[in-house]
């Protein structure tokens, strides 16, 4: 198993994290020395190739706040510590014992080939070894090592990963879902009651990082959004517990727990050690990797994910009840990272990370609980250079919003891939006046489609003439959408510079260059006719403008941090 699951492992369990319970490493996996391991002293047996019965080549430990995690050759161990954080017990053997059980149990409804039993760390002849004969030490949950690159956000992060995965995803989280448990002592964990205490407990535990990671605004609005929709939709969540939508499930599926193995696609690391947290409507597992999608820009994965489910489960329902849920798991994130800053523990770049990422989860909760204020349309425009695709994706997974590349959509239409270069003079090929007219229309009208979704959009391309601007005015107002244009402008010299590094960057769509820079210079009409422009400074850090782009799009938001 992959660095991108251990990297998720280490958080705590999202309806879980207590003030008072987290652990002073929670939040963070960290890979630790084979020559300088911390623990008891049988965890250096599991760094020797010879404590093995197998090949134990490419040995990796990774240490989370609850367990240790041995890589060794095809296969993976995990040794629970001996801890007890009040929504968890592994203080005794006992309890390691029966949890390594129930891990290995309830993960192999999903992947039985994964999951391959209970072994014990042994002592014979005064040394430890895994298996064999001896006095069993320590419980092991033994699993097979799954391949790094097959790991979800690594395809996501290579564009590997595509509609037709998330369909596979879908289809088997729906199958697993019809046959998973339901009825006494599942249903409560959905009810009306249950879900309620749950966001009481979040809004208590998160009013401290209030201006420090999440901001007054925000927090106000989530909580004016949650309780509207809970006193308004009590009916649907009892008529939802009576018709079995209540599920014992896998209670943590984010992307860092799949993993595409061949044609198999494995869904792996359940919560084992309380049904509460792996108990709910199945609409919250869902939404929970809905929401990881769009966290990562992909909220058009999001959508293929979701609307196959619906397919496959006949949910329809579900849809209603998918923003409200979204909410939760971002903002149940960001409330784990934002407690985390309190520990104390972390260096000032760690600490700014966290913020960041904090920050963002805070965000997205608030997009899903309305904070766009309804439909919104957002265009990045400007010069090439200018940072505009770079905004627009961080304005995506910041908002959950649909990323249209007109870059991508050019290629696309060509037939090419986005990498693709196309080495033509300007306005020649596929960047003649003819195929620009052609990508600007399709671009509006997959934009209109996602906007009569009710998916708020952000367009990025260049948007030089005044006609293909007149196009997003008309745009937006048949959709009933707000039209929010950030123009990334910097001077000449800063643009020129970027152009001169783009050829080193294998992954961008762009074909501008230096060469062509005269050219487009000249053919750019700034878009001094639209009152909705806002100027963006692409030279400022990149964060500065991400905020910048936030205040403007969220009413009432401030800078937090």
């Amino acid at each position: 198993m992959g660095s991108a699951w251990l990297t998720w492992l280490a958080l705590p369990r999202p309806a879980v994290a207590r003030a008072a319970a987290l652990p002073p490493t929670a939040g963070q996996a960290r890979r630790v020395s084979l020559a300088a391991p911390h623990g008891p002293p049988f965890l250096a047996a599991l760094l020797r190739p010879d404590s093995y019965t197998h090949a134990a080549d490419d040995l990796q430990l990774y240490e989370t706040h609850i367990s240790w995690v041995v890589l060794a050759g095809s296969y993976a161990y995990k040794l629970k510590k001996p801890v007890d954080f009040g929504f968890l017990d592994y203080s005794t053997v006992e309890r390691r014992e029966a949890a390594c059980a129930d891990e290995v149990r309830l993960n192999r409804r999903l992947c039985p080939d994964v999951y391959l039993g209970v072994a014990h760390l042994c002592a014979r002849d005064g040394a430890f070894f895994v298996g064999g004969p001896g006095q069993p030490v320590e419980p092991l949950v033994w699993m097979r090592r799954l391949p790094e690159s097959g790991m979800l956000p690594r395809l996501l992060a290579t564009d590997a990963a595509d509609a037709a995965l998330m369909r596979r995803i879908a289809r088997k989280l729906a199958r697993f879902h019809a046959a998973a448990a339901t009825g006494p002592g599942v249903d409560e964990h959905g009810s009306l009651a249950t879900v309620r205490a749950n966001w009481e407990e979040n809004f208590a535990q998160t009013r401290p990082v209030v201006g420090r990671v999440l901001s007054a605004a925000a927090f106000e609005g989530i909580e004016r959004f949650v309780r509207r929709f809970l006193d308004e939709r009590a009916e649907m969540f009892a008529r939802r517990v009576a018709a079995g939508r209540v599920r014992d499930g896998h209670g943590d599926l984010h992307a860092a727990s799949v993993c595409v193995e061949g044609r198999r696609v494995q869904l792996f690391d359940c919560i084992e050690f309380s049904a509460r947290y792996r108990c709910a409507d199945v609409a919250a597992e869902v939404a929970f990797l809905a929401m990881d999608l769009d966290h990562y820009g992909r909220a058009d994965l999001a959508e293929a994910f979701v609307g196959a489910h619906v397919q496959a489960s006949g949910d329809a329902e579900l849809r209603a009840l998918l923003p409200f849920y979204a909410c939760y798991r971002a903002y149940v994130r960001g409330k784990v990272l934002g407690l985390r800053l309190g520990e104390g523990d972390l260096s000032p770049e760690e600490a700014e990370a966290v913020r960041a990422e904090a920050a963002a989860y805070f965000d997205l909760a608030w997009a899903y609980a309305g904070g766009l204020g309804g439909p919104t349309l957002v265009v990045t425009m400007g010069l090439p250079a200018s940072g505009k695709t770079t905004l627009a994706h961080a304005l995506a997974r910041r908002l959950g919003l649909v990323h249209l590349s007109s870059d991508v959509i050019r290629k696309e239409l060509a037939g090419l891939r986005p990498t693709d270069r196309q080495d033509v003079p300007f306005g020649a090929g596929i960047y003649s006046a003819a195929a620009t007219q052609h990508t600007y229309a399709a671009l509006r009208r997959r934009a209109a489609r996602w906007l009569r979704a009710g998916r708020s959009v952000v367009l990025d391309a260049t948007f030089g003439q005044r006609a293909e601007r007149a196009g997003l005015r008309r745009l937006a107002a048949r959709a009933g959408a707000r039209l929010v244009v950030l123009h990334c402008q910097a001077d000449d010299a800063t643009l020129v510079a970027r152009l001169v590094a783009r050829p080193a960057d294998p992954h961008t769509a762009s074909d501008a260059r230096l060469a062509l820079w005269p050219a487009l210079r000249a053919a750019f009409t700034p878009p001094d006719e639209l009152a909705e422009t806002i100027a963006m400074d692409a030279a400022a850090p990149p964060q500065q403008l991400v905020e910048r782009a936030l205040s403007s799009l969220l009413p009432g938001r401030v800078g937090v941090g």
